[in-house]
């Protein structure tokens, strides 16, 4: 009798620790499926001049409830609870040059009608003490943008807007840069 009761707890236990281990392995699937992308290619500023190299890591794309989430804070709050909202999340980071990468808040991926897609990021851009302190126009512009356009190689171009004005127009998104126009990223090459 106390073979048999032996042998059913220790089926019990290895059902016990077959499920275990499933759910311990689950977590490393899931993670496992989750990427993101990295891209490399040459920021040039169009108005002054000069280029740096830029890195774009990112480590995964924001949902569409994060995207909508985001979208109601705009239009609901403003764009300083965007700031604020944007200031939690990181989905990533960018480079230039050989500096320290800097979050990326949001970021976005969509097919385009050639095959390829276009890639969107969203950047809460620090504010330096000097704009705080003398008040400057550029304060009204606390967002860095980017928009990459990939063909189905992962090769493409886009633009860089530094400091960027967000507002909402009928449930569309308007982004308004503070240069005359946005840097280019040139040579971008998806790693």
């Amino acid at each position: 009798m106390k073979s048999q009761q032996d042998r059913k707890s220790r089926r019990n236990l290895t059902g016990q620790l077959a499920v275990v281990f499933a759910l311990l392995l689950i977590p490393s699937a899931v993670l496992a499926q989750r990427h993101g992308d990295q891209f490399t290619g040459v920021l040039a500023n169009m108005e002054g001049g000069g280029t740096a190299p830029v890195v774009i890591h990112i480590d995964h794309y924001s949902s569409e409830a994060e995207v909508a989430n985001l979208k109601q804070i705009l239009a609901d709050k403003g764009p300083e609870a965007l700031r604020d909202a944007l200031w939690d999340l990181e989905a990533g980071y960018i480079r230039v040059g050989g500096g320290l990468g800097y979050p990326i808040a949001a970021a976005t991926s969509r097919p385009e009608a050639n095959g390829g897609r276009v890639v969107r990021l969203m950047i809460d851009r620090p504010l330096s003490f000097r704009e705080l302190v003398n008040d400057a126009l550029t304060r009204d512009y606390p967002f860095s943008y980017a928009e990459l356009h990939l063909d189905r190689s992962g090769k493409g171009e886009g633009k860089f807007i530094a400091a960027a004005k967000v507002s909402i127009t009928a449930g569309t998104v308007d982004i308004e840069s503070f240069g005359v126009q946005p840097w280019r990223l040139l040579q971008v090459k998806e790693r």
